[in-house]
């Protein structure tokens, strides 16, 4: 763990929004603790200390939600995410006149975005990304190439792109500027790039669960403005950008930012690189009514401590990451944790197993706690599928 620097503009000048604090599987790669900052010079917020950039490349590589077809996003397999996927191929083909060009997209997942730009017409199309896995999965649909690399590993033989696409992976990434700075490299001539993040501007307007955003995989936070200033910064011409939402469950939304840009020619006037003043408060408005919001999950939660002697967490994702470590959760006995991606199987929380949920059925039927507010109506509809008698408590409303 080691102190960052600004991600867009190097300042050392971090001032603290929030302390993050999770409990997470026994022997997990990634940190269970980190500050969230705003940096005082051009306004970009990030987490700070944080491992190596190969803790993040090892992590994604071996237990990427996104491997698995059932959970994970990317792959289109849920109804709502096609419809993100179909949205953001049309945001790209507004920028790719030639369906003959190659487009590359890193931190593919499922190869999910690619089918939906095949489905446009394009022909020559490739995803890289560093779970085995996820390039496995994109390498089976026909007429798309799935590789396994990273940025800093990219495969071989992949050839110059017309068209490189990063969308939702610069959150993801400790060494930011290195990873746009690559970006060039593996651009022809004329080739452009497509990002895609989170929106750190409007994450208070979509709260869906508690410090939801600042979890242990999104390491940065952008406004449009730190984004453009981070690809102009470093010789990039942004073409177009924009804002919008996604579908981020069957009934939530989550705001996203986009921008397209290509290699500034060396005689491009200077733009002027503009700090962002507007999202530090936006954050604290995000840090303070997340903190609300945790005060009445602690309050359920020390209900459920109070009334049931033992307890099932059904997921062990982001919010129960945060549940435990801030709420009276931590305190309650837990005879086992369990969710939908096998990735967990097998593994512990505090020495508590992570089982499968068919096993359910085996274990004493006690109630049932859903650990999880983004998705937790299609966790009740798992559960009622399984037949399962447990009394169910839905931290979404009161138990």
């Amino acid at each position: 763990m080691t102190a960052r620097a600004c991600p867009v503009c190097a300042s050392v000048d971090g001032e603290l929004l929030t302390a993050m604090r999770f409990v997470l599987p026994d022997d997990h790669l990634l940190p269970n603790h980190y500050d969230v900052v705003n940096c005082a010079r051009c306004g970009m917020a990030y987490a700070t200390p944080l491992p190596a950039q190969t803790v993040y490349d090892a992590y994604y590589r071996d237990l990427s939600k996104y491997a698995d077809a059932l959970t994970g996003t990317s792959g289109g397999i849920r109804e709502w995410d096609e419809r993100r996927l179909a949205r953001t191929a049309g945001i790209i083909a507004e920028f790719v006149d030639d369906t003959t060009d190659h487009i590359v997209d890193i931190g593919c997942g499922r190869g999910g975005l690619l089918r939906r730009l095949q489905l446009l017409g394009y022909e020559k199309l490739t995803g890289v990304d560093p779970s085995h896995a996820c390039a496995a999965a994109t390498q089976a649909q026909p007429g798309i190439r799935g590789c396994v690399g990273t940025l800093e590993a990219l495969p071989a033989d992949l050839g110059r792109a017309d068209l490189v696409i990063l969308s939702h992976v610069l959150e993801h990434v400790r060494e930011v500027g290195l990873a746009v700075d690559r970006l060039a490299a593996m651009l022809t001539p004329t080739g452009r790039v497509y990002i895609e993040v989170p929106n750190a501007a409007r994450y208070s307007d979509h709260l869906n669960a508690p410090f939801l955003d600042c979890n242990i995989e999104h390491i940065n936070h952008f406004s449009l403005t730190t984004l453009e200033r981070l690809f102009v910064s470093r010789g990039w011409r942004v073409i177009d950008s924009g804002r919008h939402t996604i579908p981020s469950s069957p009934t939530a939304l989550y705001p996203v930012i986009w921008l397209v840009a290509d290699r500034a020619p060396q005689d491009a006037p200077r733009r002027e690189l503009l700090a962002d003043r507007a999202l530090r408060p936006a954050l604290e408005a995000y840090v303070t009514r997340s903190r609300d919001l945790l005060r009445s999950l602690h309050a359920l939660c020390e209900v459920i401590r109070r009334d049931e002697r033992e307890i099932i967490i059904w997921g062990v994702g982001q919010t129960t990451a945060i549940l435990l470590a801030q709420t009276a959760l931590l305190d309650t006995s837990v005879l086992a944790f369990t969710d939908s991606n096998p990735l967990y199987h097998d593994r512990t929380i505090r020495g508590i197993p992570i089982v499968a949920p068919t096993t359910l059925a085996g274990l004493r039927p006690v109630p049932i706690v859903i650990g999880s507010l983004l998705h937790g109506k299609e966790i009740a509809s798992a559960i009622a599928a399984l037949g399962l008698l447990n009394p169910v408590f839905h931290l979404w409303r009161n138990p």
